[in-house]
């Protein structure tokens, strides 16, 4: 049981961690995306590829970043909580699941 308690406080541990750098993640990503796009655009159009600027520009590219990192900040924390317990039940259960592993190999045995 002391192995369960310790199994379930290190993934609520690693759980939590992650549920708080969702955010700062996400704000160095978006952050981080614009630059790269045009860093990319103005690269681009140095070398002569006017024409791949103003695909970019046609796509709005950061605009489907921005939407992009818009859903993950919806959808990440929700489903970190649904992982932790998904991990939690399973750890709860696994001292059940093993003992009844353990017999059916011993009964086979026999």
């Amino acid at each position: 049981m002391a192995v369960v308690l310790v199994g379930l406080v290190l993934w609520s541990l690693l759980a939590w961690v992650g549920y708080v750098l969702v955010d700062p993640i996400l704000g160095w990503v978006a952050a981080s995306a614009g630059l790269l796009v045009d860093g990319g655009k103005d690269i681009a159009t140095a070398t002569g590829g006017n024409e791949i600027g103003i695909i970019l520009d046609n796509l709005n590219v950061s605009g489907f970043l921005g939407q992009t990192i818009a859903l993950l900040r919806v959808v990440l924390k929700p489903a970190i909580v649904v992982v932790w317990a998904i991990g939690a039940l399973a750890l709860i259960a696994a001292p059940v699941i093993l003992r009844k592993i353990a017999r059916l190999l011993d009964a086979r045995r026999h």
